[in-house]
């Protein structure tokens, strides 16, 4: 009689410990229609859009390329939810006297614009039109990067030619005239200062005559003084002439490189020349000059700052000529090795007498003003 109890007790703890034939899990299949995706069926069956790759690996055989399925395909689907809950939940979604297939698939469905019919290829197992694996892999491949492509640029940008700083007289230098408005300021009536931006136009009165539409105007600020060599003469904006009238001009903003404000001189810049793809040739035997100070004062300078030489035009210097800096305590620069150089500079403007520099290689940041330099590479005629 015990064991006959004992027997009765182990087989009602198995039937406890067993899970009821009604919440086990199956796998359930769904035959595609029209509009249906591998996204809405994840999220239909699986309750997450994102498990559709579940799917995909699971029909291997039927599902291709999981961008595409095809009406009538029947899918195999992991059994995270019973057919009959699904059943249940698009029956409770159909409205009345509505199937309960027609409610699914108005709520799978995408509209009817979308709904991308098959062809006999695709159907015979090819990829579909557009798809990345019909690509022909003769076409060439517009997403490869090549250098040799692009196409060249010049060795002085346009905003470095109107942006660089000049070191110039400052009784000598001549004046265009001066900036006297900005069209259309302060549409609001707002009490802000009487600032320039890029596009904007300005009127200019000329204080000489000869300014032509087209022409290229600078405007500028006086900066420091440098020693013996003059003032730096600072660029804040590129403008260029849009009309011409008696004793005045209007000018588009084109660039903006400080704090441009009604009041401000302006100069003429002359035209940008530098063509793309012409560089320095070297020279053995360049004109001998020196550093004789820095766009911006400081201590240590760095790559991209620029410095002031004391030659310039007459002395045959171009936008783009390079010189390397040498040592202070190199008493022959026309005979010191380019291996001992302490920087290399590029000439982004030059004046008469002087020429705006950029440092484009340093191997000393603590260089001084006053270090020879010497031409190294110059622009073609």
């Amino acid at each position: 009689m015990k064991r006959a109890s004992r027997a009765l007790l182990v087989v009602g703890a198995l039937i406890l410990l067993a899970p009821p034939a009604a919440a086990q899990e199956s796998d359930v299949s769904h035959e595609v229609r029209a509009g249906d995706t591998l996204w809405d069926l994840a999220a239909r069956y699986l309750s997450d859009p994102f498990r559709w790759p579940e799917i995909y690996s699971l029909n291997p055989g039927i599902v291709e390329d999981p961008h595409w399925i095809f009406p009538g395909e029947l899918l195999q689907l992991p059994g995270a939810k019973t057919a009959r809950a699904v059943a249940s939940r698009e029956a409770a979604a159909a409205g009345p006297g509505e199937d309960a297939a027609v409610a699914a698939q108005r709520s799978t469905a995408r509209p009817a614009q979308e709904v991308r019919r098959t062809t006999a290829n695709e159907r015979a197992g090819e990829y579909p039109e557009g798809s990345i694996f019909r690509r022909d892999p003769n076409a060439p491949d517009f997403g490869a990067l090549s250098l040799a492509e692009a196409e060249p640029h010049p060795v002085v940008s346009r905003s470095d030619f109107y942006g660089a700083s000049l070191l110039t007289d400052r009784e000598t230098m001549p004046m265009a005239g001066s900036t006297e408005r900005v069209v259309a300021e302060k549409p609001l009536d707002l009490k802000l200062p009487t600032a320039a931006r890029p596009y904007q136009e300005v009127v200019i009165r000329l204080d000489t005559p000869g300014v032509e539409v087209g022409d290229h105007l600078q405007a500028v600020r006086w900066g420091r003084r440098v020693k013996d060599s003059g003032h730096v003469l600072q660029s804040m904006a590129h403008l260029q002439v849009t009309r011409v009238y008696t004793d005045s001009v209007r000018a588009e903003v084109v660039s903006i490189f400080g704090d441009y404000q009604v009041g401000d001189p302006v100069i003429a810049a002359g035209a940008f020349t530098v063509e793309p793809g012409i560089r320095a040739e070297p020279e053995a035997a360049g004109p001998i000059g020196r550093v004789v100070g820095y766009e911006v004062e400081q201590t240590l300078l760095g790559t991209g700052e620029k410095l002031f030489i004391d030659l310039g035009t007459v002395d045959g210097v171009k936008t783009g000529d390079e010189f390397v800096v040498f040592s202070a305590s190199e008493l022959h620069p026309d005979e010191a090795r380019i291996d001992d150089r302490l920087a290399t500079v590029r000439v982004v403007r030059a004046t008469e007498t002087t020429a705006t520099a950029m440092v484009i290689e340093l191997r000393d940041a603590g260089m001084r003003p006053g270090v020879p330099v010497r031409r190294v590479g110059r622009m073609p005629l």
